[in-house]
């Protein structure tokens, strides 16, 4: 008995375990659209180039979402996860939710 429920527990957890693994991957590849509504609340562009700068007086031509905080790409990619919008965001991309990506603590 001991045995039969240890065994099911093992499949369960690998199982549950490739789930996640699925999802995760499958988020890494949704990416946010412009026409996104709340996207577009959020003053979302595609490239930092096409922001208004009358609606956003804050924004400079360095932010971008590579420059971001919540931006979890690496150097080189072109479309990385973006933690406030839980969808894949291109490198060049810009909202008003900007956040300066702070330096690694040495």
């Amino acid at each position: 008995m001991k045995r039969d429920r240890r065994v099911f527990m093992i499949h369960a957890a690998v199982g549950l375990t490739a789930l996640a693994a699925e999802s995760a991957s499958h988020a890494a590849y949704e990416r946010l659209a412009a026409d996104d509504p709340y996207a577009k609340s959020m003053g979302f562009r595609l490239n930092t180039e096409e922001v208004d700068q009358a609606k956003y007086p804050r924004h400079t031509a360095e932010q971008h979402c590579a420059a971001c905080q919540l931006w979890k790409g690496k150097d080189g990619d072109a479309f990385a996860d973006c933690s406030f919008f839980e969808r894949s965001t291109p490198r060049n991309g810009w909202c008003k939710n900007f956040k300066v990506k702070k330096a690694a603590a040495a």
